[in-house]
């Protein structure tokens, strides 16, 4: 598992098919689980929203529990966004 806030480090976690919590506290993080599991609740806990000492350890447990389904979603949706992440760097390469 992993919990993290930073964008590029939950990039990292997501394109290893690691389960992962993110603690968002921009529109960014949204975007990028609406984009990879169709909708971020579950997935993003806005910081903005932790009030309870015991919202982040919710938000954690719903992750481990849903473990499983998590991971199968990341190893079988991630091939295609690292081919296209790949494409875009050869489209700058042509360009320049």
């Amino acid at each position: 598992f992993f919990v993290g806030a930073r964008t590029h480090a939950t990039i990292a976690a997501y394109s290893s098919a690691v389960p992962t919590l993110v603690v968002g506290y921009s529109v960014k993080a949204r975007g990028i689980a609406r984009d990879l599991f169709g909708d971020e609740t579950g997935y993003v806990l806005p910081v903005q929203s932790l009030r309870g000492k015991n919202d982040l350890t919710r938000a954690f447990e719903n992750i481990a529990e849903n473990e499983s389904a998590i991971r199968d979603r990341l190893v079988k949706i991630m091939p295609e966004w690292k081919e296209r992440a790949g494409a875009a760097g050869d489209k700058i390469k042509e360009l320049i």
